[in-house]
């Protein structure tokens, strides 16, 4: 005799519909987050698991009756929590009601539903994502691709991906370059012989040289995780240009012989905050002196960033004196009420930690939260950072052709 099925509330489906939804942004936001390690993120991904299991207890037709209207909600996240559960009840008729919503929605929905199909098992619907790549609209193409992306499906050399590397809408583009660095990275750490032959294939030209930033960021990215250190020079070259993605990218991915470079102009950016930033980054111990100067100064805001600086490349907290950021003398309310909450650095202890562990910083040519990441960082180390850093540090080993970790997905 078949088991009775597990009985369920009406109202809790709605209450895991909801936190799965807010789950789902969070775990969107921690991937490139400084407070998540990958234990971290994995535990977001239990909590995840679990709203999805609450509403799993339904049957099928009740799931349908909730989560059907929810498929075109305009809210991204709510759209991801409507599209997944369904697609989790690994059903053939849900998951084509998924998939047909797919392949109309627009904006966030669509993008909701691009990351329900991401998460999925994709036996189900593989199919029609390649059907999509070849013969949909360009927004519809290059969510398909990222989804076969995400699933390590995409073919690298087709024909449409290369057409949505050079799309007319920044978006697109973007997107395409993400997915194609998906694809990119797993291939050059199956056959080291595949980056020489990324290099005439990509139109590393083309976005390299972009007007939005947000796509020169995703080629820098591609150039990294394919392994295209022919690319340096001319990242060097758009750095020291006043390019700041290249700056931010040459911030990450240089070596020894770049760091005066991005110093340099990093300080010549005029701007304190996104000067630390940089050298962050950076994670050279040569830049922990100019942190040390700033934090000393009696600009609040620039005090507060060189602190947070000195503590993401040595990993000890200076924390002092927490204020509230200043505001314009003619700020209304609101902003007043709003203004963040920063951290004046312990400038003398900064200084007494400075004096005891720099002869031991000058032995590495890149820190972060205390751990060595130059070309000396292990596995077990990678483990231990931060999400953020992790990503950068799995990059340049990648350039280096070192693969240590695969790309991060694509949301």
């Amino acid at each position: 005799m078949a088991a009775e099925r597990a009985r369920y509330i009406a109202d809790l489906l709605q209450v895991h519909l909801e936190d799965l939804a807010f789950l789902w942004g969070q775990r969107r936001e921690a991937l490139s987050s400084r407070r998540h390690t990958l234990r971290e993120y994995g535990e977001l991904n239990e909590r995840i698991e679990a709203h999805v299991q609450g509403l799993l207890v339904a049957d099928t037709a009740a799931l349908l009756e909730l989560l059907k209207p929810q498929l075109t909600a305009k809210d991204r996240d709510e759209a991801f929590a409507a599209g997944y559960g369904l697609l989790r009840l690994n059903d053939s008729a849900a998951t084509h009601i998924v998939v047909v919503e797919f392949l109309r929605a627009e904006g966030a929905t669509l993008a909701g539903l691009r990351d329900a199909l991401s998460l999925a098992p994709h036996a189900l619907f593989a199919h029609e994502m390649q059907g999509a790549l070849v013969h949909a609209k360009p927004f519809t193409a290059v969510s398909a691709a990222v989804v076969l992306a995400n699933h390590r499906l995409l073919d690298g050399q087709s024909e449409r991906l290369s057409r949505l590397l050079t799309a007319g809408h920044e978006l697109v583009c973007e997107l395409a370059w993400r997915a194609a660095a998906l694809c990119d990275a797993a291939a050059v750490a199956a056959s080291a012989t595949v980056a020489d032959e990324l290099t005439s294939r990509r139109p590393y030209r083309h976005v390299l040289a972009h007007p939005s930033a947000a796509v020169r960021h995703a080629g820098w990215g591609a150039v990294a995780w394919a392994g295209q250190q022919r690319a340096l020079p001319a990242l060097r070259q758009a750095a020291g240009s006043g390019d700041r993605v290249a700056l931010h990218w040459l911030a990450v991915l240089g070596g020894e012989e770049d760091v005066a470079l991005v110093q340099r102009a990093a300080v010549a950016l005029n701007d304190v905050p996104a000067c630390c930033e940089l050298l962050a980054r950076l994670g050279h111990a040569s830049s922990l002196p100019a942190l040390l100067q700033w934090m000393e100064g009696a600009e609040v805001v620039a005090a507060a960033a060189a602190g947070a600086a000195f503590t993401r490349i040595t990993g000890i907290d200076v924390r002092g004196r927490r204020i509230t950021a200043p505001v314009p003398d003619d700020a209304d309310d609101f902003t007043r009420e709003m203004a963040p909450e920063l951290w004046l650095p312990d400038v003398r202890k900064a200084r007494s930690e400075f004096e005891r562990h720099s002869d031991t910083w000058t032995q590495g040519t890149r820190w972060c939260q205390g751990h060595r990441v130059d070309e000396a960082i292990t596995r077990e180390v990678l483990l231990q950072l931060d999400l953020e850093a992790r990503w950068d540090a799995a990059a340049r080993a990648a350039l280096a052709g070192r693969a240590l970790s695969v790309p991060p997905p694509v949301h």
